[in-house]
């Protein structure tokens, strides 16, 4: 079904985001709150519809904005979330284990796969002439 050059990058995307999806749905149950459905539907997009839309030239730039929009969103919302529920002082410690950081970084991860899938259709910018 996906193509072979595009299967490893496809199935981290996949991973990257049924944990994700995974994190959310135990952390913030969608069934509390309806601020809690924005992670669900994201992560339900970047699950089931981005790993086709990767797959086909006609579609992969709109899958690779989609991604991009998914992480910034994510990013944006964590860091408020965190910003928001913070406690006690503002130390190293805290920001890297205290903080959504981890979650934040585990998000980005999806940038460079979505990258190199964008690539594979349109080339990098160093072999065109």
């Amino acid at each position: 079904m996906f193509k072979k050059e595009l299967r490893d990058s496809i199935l981290a995307l996949v991973l990257l985001s049924a944990g994700g999806l995974l994190l959310h749905a135990r952390i913030h149950p969608p069934t509390m709150s309806l601020f809690n459905w924005a992670p669900a539907v994201c992560g339900a997009v970047s699950l089931l519809v981005l790993p086709v839309m990767f797959n086909y030239r006609a579609t992969v730039a709109w899958a690779y904005l989609l991604n991009v929009a998914a992480v910034a969103l994510g990013t944006m919302t964590m860091a408020w979330y965190s910003a928001q529920n913070w406690a006690g002082p503002v130390t190293w410690d805290a920001v890297l284990l205290e903080s959504t950081l981890a979650d934040i970084l585990i998000l980005a991860a999806k940038l460079p796969v979505g990258h190199n899938m964008l690539r594979h259709f349109r080339g990098s910018p160093a072999a065109r002439p």
